[in-house]
């Protein structure tokens, strides 16, 4: 199956955009949002959708995402970008074995970089910590490790700290599997 150009270049350029913007800033602008839902539309009008996907699959993709993460922005665990990211991917990719294997790539890749930060924690309160600190790279440490305090909002709830960027993990795994070819799983 040979996939479109121009709707999978513009499918890859905003994948990599939110990729950085995630992992940069560990936030997902709205107006990223915005553009991709727009772009994710207007490839389905113009019957120019990269993955072939129908639109009755394009909208059961993007309401299979934002529902089945939807819980865990409410119990606080992931951002409302997080959701609203998997949504327009899943309207992008449709219902398809791709929109999972994404949310397993980005769930490994955030459950890794979590393993990271609780281990730099931990190395943190070791003898070690100060030999590890002179040897990682500044850039790398500040990327990884986390503030310390806990901040609250006005009526007493945690705030949702930016530590793990899930939505960059998920635009990487979307980005390996478009640079793969692996045009099976769009099916």
């Amino acid at each position: 199956m040979q996939l479109p150009a121009l709707p999978i270049l513009s499918c890859l350029l905003w994948l990599i955009a939110i990729a950085v913007m995630d992992l940069r800033i560990r936030k997902v602008r709205n107006w990223m949002v915005l553009l991709g839902l727009g772009m994710g539309v207007i490839a389905l009008l113009g019957n120019a959708q990269p993955f072939q996907v129908p639109t009755w699959k394009a909208i059961l993709g993007m309401l299979a995402a934002f529902s089945a993460l939807l819980p865990f922005y409410a119990l606080r665990w992931m951002g409302a970008g997080d959701v609203k990211f998997a949504a327009v991917i899943g309207l992008w990719l449709g219902l398809s074995p791709a929109l999972l294997v994404i949310w397993i790539g980005g769930s490994l890749l955030a459950g890794a970089h979590g393993v990271l930060v609780l281990a730099s924690r931990w190395a943190r309160t070791t003898p070690l910590a100060s030999w590890l600190q002179a040897r990682v790279p500044m850039r790398i440490a500040a990327a990884l490790m986390p503030p310390e305090h806990r901040a609250l909002a006005s009526d007493g709830k945690r705030v949702i700290e930016r530590g793990i960027p899930y939505a960059g993990y998920m635009a990487l795994t979307a980005i390996w599997l478009l640079l793969t070819d692996r045009t099976a799983l769009f099916s």
